[in-house]
C-alpha cells in the first residue's frame, strides 16, 4: 500500500470491527479493506473478512494491541 498504511491483520468482519474500535480508543487511526468471499457477500452484501490497516508509524503500537486483544486466552478468535 503506497498510502503510508500497512496491513495489520485480516480477521472475520465482527472481530475486525472490534479491533478497530480498540485501535481508535487508543488513538491509532485505522481503516479496513474488505476481503470479499463470493458466496457470503452475494447473499448478504457484507464482507466476510476485513484487512485492518494502520499508518506505518503506528504499526508497533497496533501490533501490541492486537496481541493483547487476541492472545490465546483472550477474547475472540486467535490472531491469524
Amino acid at each position: 500500500m503506497d498510502s503510508g498504511f500497512v496491513i495489520l491483520t485480516e480477521k472475520e468482519a465482527m472481530w475486525a470491527e472490534m479491533l478497530m474500535e480498540v485501535l481508535k480508543d487508543n488513538d491509532v487511526f485505522c481503516t479496513a479493506v474488505p476481503v470479499v468471499g463470493a458466496g457470503f457477500s452475494m447473499r448478504t452484501g457484507t464482507p466476510e473478512r476485513l484487512k485492518v490497516c494502520v499508518p506505518e508509524e503506528k504499526l508497533r503500537q497496533a501490533q501490541e494491541l492486537l496481541e493483547e486483544l487476541f492472545q490465546p486466552d483472550g477474547i475472540g478468535e486467535n490472531a491469524d
